[in-house]
């Protein structure tokens, strides 16, 4: 039953992260992994909750519960540079869709965004603000104003996303022809994190803050 359980979740981790979760139909869902349709109900009660569990599943393998606790190991602006730059490649390579370790993560995140589901609101929840919490977190160590502090967040998920989210056929528009799209990513990456080092400097906290 394991085995059944795991043809599943692979077959519906694919399809979801192909068409979304509205287009997707459990009958669809058995077929490519070629177990009986009564099973998706039996494992996992209904086709939202084996949603919940593939994206559950990905969050954890792409290192999402890393992403959340980078600032609880700073103690000075060494490691404040270090979980700054771990989060902006942590978060850059998750969301690749040129990476097969990565593509299914990227692709549900591009549904939800693109064609946000029933579970949109959970998924934010329980995964997405988390990791932006843990950034605006590292953020606040050198930035005093509360709204200037949700710029910068804002400012580098939204580059990240942009860049590493985008159709394939905008590539051409932003990347040299010569350079290949994973070292390109790294590269803008790289960039992100040089403008967060410009736009800010680690601070020792005051007593009592």
């Amino acid at each position: 039953m394991d085995a059944t359980k795991e043809s599943i979740i692979a077959a519906a981790m694919r399809l979801f992260a192909e068409k979304g979760l509205k287009l997707v139909t459990v009958r669809e869902i058995c077929q490519a992994a070629k177990v009986n349709g009564a099973l998706v109900n039996y494992h996992f009660r209904n086709k939202n909750g084996l949603y919940q569990e593939c994206v559950e599943r990905l969050f954890h393998e792409n290192t999402g519960d890393e992403l959340c606790t980078l600032d609880r190991a700073v103690s000075d602006a060494r490691s404040w540079r270090a979980a700054v730059r771990s989060w902006i490649f942590g978060v850059s390579r998750a969301l690749r869709t040129t990476q097969a370790g990565t593509a299914l993560a990227a692709g549900f995140f591009r549904q939800e965004m693109v064609n946000p589901s029933p579970m949109c609101d959970l998924v934010r929840e329980r995964y997405v603000i988390p990791v932006q919490d843990s950034l605006l977190r590292l953020i606040a160590m050198a930035v005093d104003d509360v709204h200037e502090q949700r710029h910068w967040v804002d400012s580098i998920w939204s580059q990240l996303c942009a860049y590493v989210l985008r159709d394939s056929s905008w590539n051409p528009l932003f990347r040299p022809v010569d350079v290949e799209a994973e070292a390109w990513n790294d590269s803008v990456a790289d960039f992100v994190y040089r403008q967060v080092l410009a736009g800010m400097k680690y601070r020792v906290k005051r007593r009592g803050r």
